[in-house]
């Protein structure tokens, strides 16, 4: 049987991204061919016919004017950009100096500082500046700062800023508009976007006329220093054809049409830099569009100053939504090039250093490499420490660094917590989920009445604000029927609890709550691989697991099925987590004969922090973070210290000033 299925899609935007796609596989195939050029007249000369047929089919068009002798050869910028490698990177031979750097806001801290001064410095080459954030490390902080102080101290006059959601590009203008006005800094809008979705502080920064939003005329918007929009919409300056391509190849021909004397006019390009927040979870075509507004022109010579590229995001947690499954089309332009030996084998990838007490340590034995073209933010300003303590061992090879101040509030002393009385519940659930009659989605009662009753309890006995507990849920089914359960009579004295934030587990990612409780739905094992292949439920799905975990600031709990999540190897390690610690509800009656499974499990780092202070009695003021005077260690705690004690062991011996003076500072933070 054969069916016929039509999908509504918006023909604009996808005509926009295929000219995108079209622009660039030209500029590629330009860079290409020159290239190959290149090599071909380094070569002996023969008849090697394979090699000038696939120079043919390369060639772009229309073709170079003389393929044989080109008159200058193009920039590779594009080439650089979407395909780095080890060769386009900077090598570094001394030690970096401590940034003294004037910054906009004083609380950036140490490695945020690092990635500001490379990026305004360009001490990297020209490559793809990646920040990667795990929750609550201050990613678009970082990105706001590197603006403003591109603006401030390098020959960058002008930004475009995008991310992939409108929301996620109205907090980018929001935070800039502290610095910038109204004729510096544009939020620009497709016309069809609802002026009551738009912030009321940005409408001022908005341009509209007859009552939708409109581009501003041609001179007003060539003037303002930084545009932030989405990557759909950027889209439109191409349209207007304001790209750097079009804007040097006009201002070229005006200089050469006014100004015959001059042979060959180079202007500077308009777009000076790119900066995309929230990167991992674009799809690559969804980038494209922004990229190809800064993309220099190939003829534009490579010895003038080219535009940055700086993308910020997290690719442990969910990427692109789409409905394929295949990588090549789910997988970010953030995540793939993470993935590139550049970045993935360099020393200071998150993957090759150790747990330490402070940023990752450069010694003189590591040099020559190449300048990181990366930063890796680590200190996490969200969450309790116990709530860290397994995202940062299985995602972030125990890189996080807990700065939150631990808070004194009723919720931490709430006789809801078990064991160690860390603020991290799992409350065993076992009975059947069920689904909806004519194939509709999959949910639990009992679940849903055990969430409910934990936010009536958190907000009664706790004295929790409604709008501070989220419940969420990877089943729709679900959700629908926790939304009507805390709102009937129940709970709430009999009004309900309506301020409760209930929803799926993906529309969450990006925010935070003081408590959050996660109802995992699922207790039947013979449904998972179903679940898996259709991308359903949080088992099984690192990444989902991931973005649940980590959106609690004070207070986590998840339900869920033993049987079901020890299934999963991720889910494995936090239940054993919340064994070791006592952090379960009737832990004799889940786990009875499985003890020596889960207690061979790994501990990472917070974990055994958090025990040696709970054991020296040193659990006041910030949890950890403050540097290693602030700890109390003992030797099973040796993997926290054990890079920095290296670090500080072979610079005295060889007395290196400068780097001592970066590990102080780095300490100091």
């Amino acid at each position: 049987m054969v069916v016929n299925v039509c999908f509504p899609m918006k023909h604009t935007s996808l005509e926009r991204q295929r000219m995108a796609l079209v622009y660039i596989s030209l500029e590629l195939k330009k860079v290409a061919a020159t290239l190959l050029l290149m090599l071909r007249s380094e070569l002996p000369v023969d008849d090697d016919d394979d090699f000038d047929d696939f120079i043919s089919s390369l060639k772009p068009k229309p073709a170079i004017t003389e393929p044989e002798k080109p008159q200058e050869p193009c920039n590779n910028w594009i080439l650089r950009i979407l395909f780095p490698t080890q060769e386009h990177g900077i090598i570094q031979t001394r030690l970096r100096k401590v940034p003294h750097r004037k910054l906009f806001d004083s609380a950036v801290n140490y490695e945020q500082a690092h990635a500001v001064n490379s990026i305004c410095i360009n001490d990297y080459g020209t490559l793809p500046y990646l920040i990667s954030g795990p929750p609550g490390t201050g990613k678009t902080k970082t990105l706001v700062e590197t603006a403003m102080n591109m603006l401030q101290t390098t020959d960058v006059a002008h930004i475009l800023i995008c991310a992939p959601s409108e929301a996620a590009a109205d907090t980018l203008a929001l935070r800039l508009r502290h610095y910038l006005n109204d004729k510096q800094l544009l939020r620009l809008n497709r016309p069809e976007r609802a002026d009551n979705e738009v912030p009321g502080e940005l409408l001022p920064y908005c341009h509209m006329e007859n009552d939708m939003f409109y581009l501003p005329p041609f001179r007003n918007l060539m003037a303002y220093n930084v545009i932030v929009t989405s990557c759909r919409d950027a889209a439109l300056l191409a349209d207007v054809r304001l790209t750097n391509n079009d804007l040097w190849e006009i201002e070229k021909n005006m200089i050469a049409a006014f100004r015959p004397e001059e042979q060959e006019p180079m202007p500077h390009l308009h777009w000076g830099a790119l900066l995309i927040d929230e990167a991992a979870q674009a799809t690559e075509i969804d980038v494209l569009p922004a990229i190809s507004v800064v993309c220099p022109p190939s003829a534009y010579p490579a010895t003038l100053p080219l535009p940055r590229f700086v993308m910020a995001g997290d690719e442990n947690q969910l990427g692109p939504r789409t409905s394929s499954r295949d990588a090549q089309f789910s997988t970010s332009l953030f995540a793939r090039l993470f993935d590139r030996p550049l970045y993935k084998n360099h020393p200071l990838s998150r993957t090759n250093i150790k747990p330490s007490t402070g940023p990752p340590v450069l010694k003189k034995s590591m040099l020559p490499m190449p300048h990181p073209p990366f930063a890796n933010l680590i200190r996490n300003y969200r969450s309790h420490p116990a709530i860290l303590s397994v995202p940062s061992s299985l995602f972030y090879n125990d890189t996080l660094i807990p700065e939150a101040p631990t808070p004194c509030t009723p919720l931490q002393n709430s006789t809801l917590w078990r064991g160690r009385k860390w603020p991290v519940l799992f409350l065993p659930n076992t009975a059947n989920d069920e689904i909806e009659r004519d194939g509709g989605g999959w949910y639990n009662v009992s679940e849903a009445r055990l969430a409910c009753s934990i936010a009536n309890t958190l907000v009664y006995d706790s004295s929790v604000e409604q709008a501070d507990i989220c419940i969420m849920s990877p089943f729709a089914a679900q959700v629908k029927l926790l939304r009507s359960l805390i709102r009937s009579s129940a709970y709430g004295g009999g009004s309900g609890l309506w301020d409760v934030n209930i929803g799926p587990l993906e529309a969450f990612q990006g925010l935070e709550k003081r408590v959050i409780i996660i109802c995992t739905t699922r207790t039947r094992s013979r449904f998972l691989a179903m679940d898996e292949k259709k991308g359903m439920g949080i088992v099984n799905q690192k990444r989902k697991m991931n973005v649940a975990l980590t959106r609690a600031m004070e207070a986590l709990f998840v339900i869920g099925s033993p049987d079901v999540l020890g299934r999963d190897e991720h889910w494995r390690q936090w239940l054993a987590f919340c064994w070791r610690n006592g952090l379960v509800l009737d832990p004799a009656k889940v786990w009875e004969g499985d003890k020596e499974v889960f207690g061979e499990k790994k501990v990472g780092v917070l974990e055994r922090a958090l025990v040696a202070k709970e054991e020296n009695g040193t659990g006041k003021g910030r949890t950890l973070g403050a540097g290693v005077e602030s700890l109390d260690l003992n030797a099973d705690y040796e993997t926290w210290v054990e890079s920095l004690r290296e670090a500080l062991d072979e610079e005295e011996e060889e007395d290196d000033d400068e780097e001592e003076e970066d590990l102080d500072s780095a300490t100091k933070e």
